[in-house]
């Protein structure tokens, strides 16, 4: 499940997270000392190799260009200015349906928050930061990133430059003999191409252990490592099922690279972050290639997510601006693919939290909503019922646990259900 299979905790260290476990309110980087002196001690010292594991990660995901080679995407000439109207939803209810309930400032104070905004209906009722996060914090989004990759590709199939029934291969031939040579790129897209991939983060011989190793300096890259991937899932042919996939945007940004002879990052401002009156410069984390990370590696400020998930709820409308078409963000928000979304993983959080998986996004169980996803915590989610967009940016220890996938949507829910009882 998501639980199991998404870009997360880097192979070999996983054993970490588990000393730190959670806490009612979890220590700052700075009460951690993480960081601190000059130079810091051995045990305080954040590096490329634990970055991300707990508690480290509480100061590396937002220094992650001080830790690897990046590419900026700037900002935009005019920002957008988010109206504001701060209301208090730190008593708002919250029910997990086990018998367990809290409160939203319950809940952020014990979930590893970094940084949290609301938008209802465009303005700003809600914005905090902690852990040391500032507004002009560029935080690690991880998965997150693979939405930006999903609607850059949409926009290219839109326009025709891209077509999504067409094999991977005839735009990549160097992917021809892989898993990935057949599969269209329609399938890839929403990750229901096959492909044998295992992502066990604690094992070190994992394919995604391999990816991560191909992130890093002295590693193969990106382009090398999807090269070598050449096994299909048995049991599943292409479209059968949901499987996901942490190279399948990877072969995504490749095709988007090719198509417009231009840096994912470049390709990145000129059709969406230039547009969309962001504040702040965004970053990609490059492998050792300059190649940019497409299903994983964007840092961005908080703001700017949030101001990413308003455009796609205002049907592409951003800064006065059309940044993607009303066809593309209608269809980042209409639900598609739940027939196939459980075949492959054998668990109850597929149809009871998550609904489906397109295009690079997840829809959620009973309720109008779509979010772009990160593991340790990364969240954009869209409500459309009740014009709500949440970021929240958080450090948690683990990956994946039942607080990062099961309980952070039904917070989310709560808010937005909150606010549009108020209209």
């Amino acid at each position: 499940m998501f639980k199991q299979a998404t870009f997360g905790i880097l192979a070999g260290f996983g054993f970490l997270a588990s000393l730190y476990g959670s806490a009612a309110e979890p220590a700052t980087a700075r009460d951690l000392g993480l960081m601190v002196g000059t130079p810091p001690a051995a045990d305080k010292l954040v590096t490329a190799e634990n970055f991300a594991v707990g508690p480290f990660n509480r100061w590396g995901l937002q220094h992650v260009r001080e830790l690897f080679p990046t590419r900026g995407v700037p900002a935009s000439e005019s920002p957008w200015v988010l109206p504001a109207k701060v209301m208090d939803l730190a008593d708002v209810k919250v029910d997990f349906g086990d018998g367990r309930s809290t409160t939203v400032g319950a809940w952020l104070a014990s979930a590893y928050t970094d940084g949290f905004i609301v938008l209802d209906r465009g303005t700003v009722v809600h914005e905090q930061y902690e852990n040391g996060q500032m507004p002009s914090t560029q935080h690690l989004m991880f998965s997150v990133t693979k939405s930006f990759t999903g609607a850059m590709m949409l926009e290219l199939m839109e326009q025709g430059r891209v077509d999504a029934s067409k094999a991977v291969a005839a735009y990549l031939p160097e992917l021809r003999q892989t898993a990935f040579g057949d599969a269209t790129v329609q399938q890839v897209l929403d990750m229901s191409n096959s492909i044998a991939y295992d992502e066990t983060y604690d094992d070190p011989q994992s394919d995604i252990s391999n990816f991560l190793r191909s992130m890093y300096l002295g590693g193969e890259g990106l382009y090398a490592h999807l090269k070598s991937l050449t096994h299909k899932q048995a049991g599943f042919e292409h479209g059968d099922a949901f499987h996901y996939v942490t190279p399948d945007p990877e072969v995504l940004g490749w095709i988007i690279r090719r198509t417009e002879s231009q840096t994912l990052a470049e390709v990145m401002y000129q059709r969406i972050w230039s547009k969309l009156g962001t504040e702040f410069e965004a970053h990609y984390w490059l492998d050792p290639t300059g190649v940019e990370m497409a299903g994983g590696g964007l840092s961005m400020t908080l703001r700017d997510a949030a101001r990413f998930g308003q455009m796609i709820l205002n049907d592409g409308e951003a800064n006065g601006e059309q940044v993607l078409s009303k066809a593309i963000t209608r269809r980042v928000k209409t639900p598609r693919n739940q027939a196939i979304f459980n075949r492959y993983y054998q668990d109850d959080w597929y149809g009871n939290v998550a609904q489906g998986y397109h295009d690079q996004w997840w829809s959620y169980a009973g309720v109008d909503a779509v979010a772009a996803l990160g593991v340790h915590g990364q969240f954009i989610y869209i409500n459309s019922e009740h014009d709500v967009v949440i970021v929240k940016q958080s450090s948690d220890p683990d990956a994946e646990n039942d607080r990062v996938d099961s309980e952070t949507p039904v917070v989310m829910h709560a808010i937005a259900q909150y606010l549009g009882s108020r209209h």
